[in-house]
């Protein structure tokens, strides 16, 4: 079987988007298919991915001033595209495409469909709600003209969260399916006292104070200034991610230390040395990858609250709240009072639930479509 896979970014851009990509790619790879990936040509700080020969990535040109200079992660692509996708869609036995406003989605898909090809769209986010008012324009009106196209021309819809969901569904007069996100168990797990320990030990942290780990884009739409509202004496911040410039003056300021991206290999470490995940901010997400991954390894996850978690709300150390300051402090301590959701007797249940091994992803997401 040969499987196009159509996105925006792919590694080494930084994002969750791009790592699902990834283990996509591999998992398709695993199970004897061709695949190609067509993506635009953004480069960033994550880890260069380096394929079997089953997999092939054609990176096209693209500008991509508006994440430089705007933080919107919106490549615009070359003309070329349209050329492009028309004969990756002809090579194909089957279309996947992420993310429905961007380009390369209603291209994909509108080929898919005049050529006959199945097709699959998977949107992550929905409308994005940007701080900016004209930003958030600019998301409204894309989500309802080539938003709506990609939900028509694709298949099957598929996403994450149930606000998506219900979005998808509206645009494409048609149900949509509700498919949560793989995590590699065997990297992303708990670990022994001694992995905790030499883990802390690494990243200097050799006081008992608790550390509260973000992980992600540091934009404003991320919740980092909420965050910084939290700095006191009872625990530190860490921040990873691609962004810092934004907030330079900040690092290196009492209970605040800042670690640049890293590669999702090297994030297990971090996981296993924090002692929360805070995301304060995850209205932009279907459901970030970086907290089923923490969860994955035991550590609690306090996520700002978003109506289309509510498939989630019951998973054992995931805390959902407002995203104001006071109430996702208080979220902390309850987070910190509970320690590792490990022993939970409903932990093993919603890991095989809400984090599925990636062939068994596949399975859910094609299929019959693969054969």
């Amino acid at each position: 079987m040969r499987v196009l896979i159509v996105s925006h970014y792919v590694l080494p851009h930084v994002g969750g988007v791009e790592h699902l990509v990834d283990m996509e790619a591999r998992a398709l790879a695993e199970a004897g298919h061709a695949v190609l990936i067509v993506a635009s040509d953004g480069l960033g700080a994550g880890e260069s991915p380096h394929y079997p020969q089953s997999i092939r990535i054609y990176r096209v040109a693209a500008w991509h001033g508006l994440e430089y200079h705007w933080h919107v992660p919106y490549p615009v692509f070359s003309q070329r595209l349209w050329g492009i996708l028309r004969k990756a869609v002809r090579w194909a036995d089957v279309v996947h495409a992420h993310g429905f406003l961007f380009q390369g989605t209603p291209l994909a898909l509108w080929w898919a469909r005049r050529l006959g090809k199945p097709s699959i769209l998977t949107d992550h986010g929905g409308v994005q709600r940007f701080a900016s008012v004209g930003k958030r324009i600019l998301a409204h009106t894309g989500a309802m003209t080539l938003g709506r196209l990609s939900c028509r021309w694709a298949d099957d819809l598929v996403a994450y969260n149930a606000r998506v969901l219900a979005l998808l569904e509206r645009l494409g007069g048609k149900p949509a399916r509700f498919v949560p996100n793989p995590v590699e168990r065997a990297r992303f797990r708990p670990p022994t006292p001694q992995e905790r320990l030499a883990a802390r030990r690494s990243l200097g942290w050799t006081d008992s104070r608790p550390r509260l780990l973000f992980v992600g884009r540091l934009v404003p739409e991320k919740g980092v200034a909420t965050l910084l509202q939290l700095r006191c004496q009872e625990w530190e911040i860490v921040f990873c991610g691609p962004g810092s410039r934004v907030w330079g003056g900040t690092w290196g300021q009492p209970g605040v230390q800042y670690l640049p991206p890293r590669p999702q290999s090297e994030l297990v470490s971090l996981y296993h040395a924090a002692d929360v995940l805070v995301l304060p901010s995850a209205v932009r997400e279907g459901f970030p990858l970086v907290a089923q991954e923490a969860l994955a390894c035991g550590l609690p996850v306090v996520l700002g609250e978003d109506p289309g978690f509510a498939p989630y709300r019951d998973w054992p150390g995931l805390y959902l709240t407002p995203p104001d300051p006071r109430s996702f402090a208080d979220a902390v301590r309850r987070a910190l009072s509970n320690g590792s959701p490990v022993n939970h007797p409903d932990f093993a249940v919603a890991l095989q639930r809400f984090c599925p091994q990636p062939q068994h992803w596949l399975a859910q997401l094609y299929g019959c479509r693969l054969r």
